[in-house]
């Protein structure tokens, strides 16, 4: 949150704790004669300044220093880069075997956390292909196997994963259009994952967020009556997989 007071443009200094990885704000001294001395009163807060720094974990784990370009964004490892290629091909590719086993080893692989973004990155890509139902389904399976990794932690990701998920589930997609498109069991595929994504989830504030967040993005859909019947269904069963309460 913003810190509001009285003049300082400074950002608040936080210092490390030798003894641990524990960040504190540090507390200046101030000088209160010359504070209660002062006639330059101040008439009402200054303007909210927020600054904001970044660390990044590299691709072995380690903590690179901030306001440095990660290296799991500038560069990824040859081996990390052609698993990206190779597996992203077998997916969105022809042959049903490969696209099993690719989604399979994306499900279980314990080495490819500096690649969650950019998998994450391709299932954002559902807007691009609403009609397409084949390739829809593909980047639906792709998020089951994020999220189903036990060895990836989604954390922020998870907005970007359930916000493509629910594009599925609620908009009136282009291939919706022709009656002889079975958009509705993309819709139960979309719901089942929704609820999916609370199960594996284990961050209980973010969850509980996203979780009424959710509920009032479905109740809105199936209240509004210019809503076509495949959004007020993708709604429904987005309910129903949420559970009874």
């Amino acid at each position: 949150q913003a810190v509001c007071g009285y003049g300082s443009q400074d950002a608040l200094p936080f210092r490390a704790i030798k003894e641990g990885e524990l960040y504190f704000q540090e507390d200046r001294e101030v000088n209160l004669v010359e504070l209660a001395l002062a006639t330059n009163i101040p008439k009402g807060c200054a303007e909210t300044a927020v600054r904001v720094h970044v660390s990044y974990l590299d691709g072995k784990g380690n903590l690179e220093p901030q306001g440095t370009v990660p290296s799991a964004v500038s560069t990824l490892t040859d081996d990390l880069l052609k698993y990206y290629q190779h597996v992203t091909r077998a997916v969105l590719g022809d042959d049903p075997q490969l696209m099993k086993v690719a989604l399979q080893d994306l499900q279980t692989n314990s080495k490819i956390a500096a690649l969650l973004p950019y998998f994450v990155y391709v299932v954002s890509g559902v807007k691009s292909v609403s009609h397409d139902l084949e390739q829809l389904n593909r980047l639906l399976h792709i998020a089951r196997s994020l999220i189903q990794n036990p060895f990836l932690c989604l954390g922020s990701y998870v907005r970007s994963l359930i916000a493509s998920v629910m594009y599925c589930a609620l908009e009136p997609l282009a291939a919706s259009i022709n009656p002889l498109n079975d958009h509705w069991t993309l819709r139960d595929y979309a719901a089942m994952l929704l609820s999916r994504i609370f199960w594996c989830v284990t961050h209980g504030d973010l969850v509980s967020g996203l979780y009424h967040q959710i509920l009032l993005s479905l109740q809105k859909v199936l209240a509004d009556p210019v809503r076509p019947l495949c959004s007020h269904y993708g709604a429904v069963v987005g309910l129903h997989a949420l559970g009874w309460k």
